[in-house]
């Protein structure tokens, strides 16, 4: 009895031996398949991430396309109505010191006629000593949009395959027109640009990576009483090196390690896509160039931008 009992015990214990270690190996290929599926959902998740991000760039390139041709069938009418606003200020000038001199004699010739009665009671006086600096102001706005249109053309240009020598500089003047109305106010500007080699690049591109991190920026000062926005360009041995920076909140360890992923934004819901700097980001790397920040809360930031140049 006792050795069938000692049989029973040893097939007992060899099983619960052959138990356990299959457990083991259960818990341990469970752990696998955790950690593996884990993976995937990040790989899954950083997927969607590129693709979306790629949606959005494609959108912008179209957008690009879109806003280049909008802004050449503007500029044609707008070569005329330049034209003559230039010919019609001339003309008003010349119209205004004819009128008044013509005023003068008909006040010495017949100061009580009722022709010199019918120009100061219909304020033709006044209408003419206007009418030269209303003309002035025509042609300034005209050439304002003139401005605005040329700008848009130069941002407009998204072609990913055409890559052409360009000034950055002009890009940058490009893109800080179009955000007059968000630097309007107590924001200031300086400017700190020096003469720069030309980079073969696409300019469209590179204006969306300006325009993304001023927007930044932008957001950064607003509440800033004294708000600047500092933007220099220089150049070294190998790069051009552009530099954006702002007095404004800026930002903690915690948002700058996260700051180039898509998607990651510390806007309120509804105000931004989180994908300006990753876009940024991916741009300049696709130009063999480098995009980095610096910040310290309270302080403000400043994001360095550094592009090989043609030699």
């Amino acid at each position: 009895m006792s050795e069938e009992l000692e049989l029973y015990k040893q097939a007992y214990e060899r099983e619960r031996e052959a138990r356990i270690a299959a457990e083991s190996v259960v818990e341990r290929r469970s752990r696998e398949l955790f950690k593996k599926n884990q993976e995937l959902e990040k790989s899954i998740a950083e997927l969607q991430g590129h693709q979306d991000a790629i949606i959005q760039f494609e959108k912008l390139a179209s957008l690009g396309t879109l806003i280049s041709g909008v802004a050449h069938e503007i500029n044609n009418p707008l070569a005329f109505v330049t034209a003559n606003v230039e010919s019609l200020t001339t003309h008003a000038e010349q119209y205004s010191r004819a009128f008044a001199q013509l005023v003068a004699q008909l006040q010495q010739a017949d100061p009580d006629s009722e022709l010199l009665a019918r120009i100061y009671q219909q304020d033709l006086h006044y209408i003419n000593a206007e009418l030269p600096s209303m003309m002035q102001d025509t042609q300034e706005g005209v050439g304002r949009v003139v401005e605005i249109v040329q700008s848009l053309k130069s941002f407009g240009r998204m072609d990913r395959a055409s890559r052409v020598p360009a000034d950055l500089n002009e890009g940058i003047r490009s893109t800080l027109k179009l955000l007059q109305h968000e630097l309007k106010g107590s924001t200031s500007v300086d400017l700190k640009l020096s003469e720069l080699p030309m980079v073969k690049c696409n300019p469209g591109e590179i204006n969306q990576v300006f325009l993304n991190i001023m927007m930044n920026a932008v957001h950064a000062l607003k509440d800033t009483a004294k708000a600047v926005l500092t933007v220099g360009s220089k150049v070294t041995q190998q790069s051009v090196v552009i530099t954006i920076a702002d007095n404004g909140c800026g930002m903690d360890e915690s948002v700058l390690s996260r700051l180039f992923e898509p998607f990651y934004t510390t806007k309120p819901v509804g105000e931004g896509t989180g994908l300006g700097l990753s876009i940024a980001n991916k741009i300049i790397e696709e130009h063999a160039g480098s995009l980095s920040v610096e910040s310290r809360v309270g302080s403000g930031t400043c994001f360095t931008i550094s592009i090989p140049y043609i030699a």
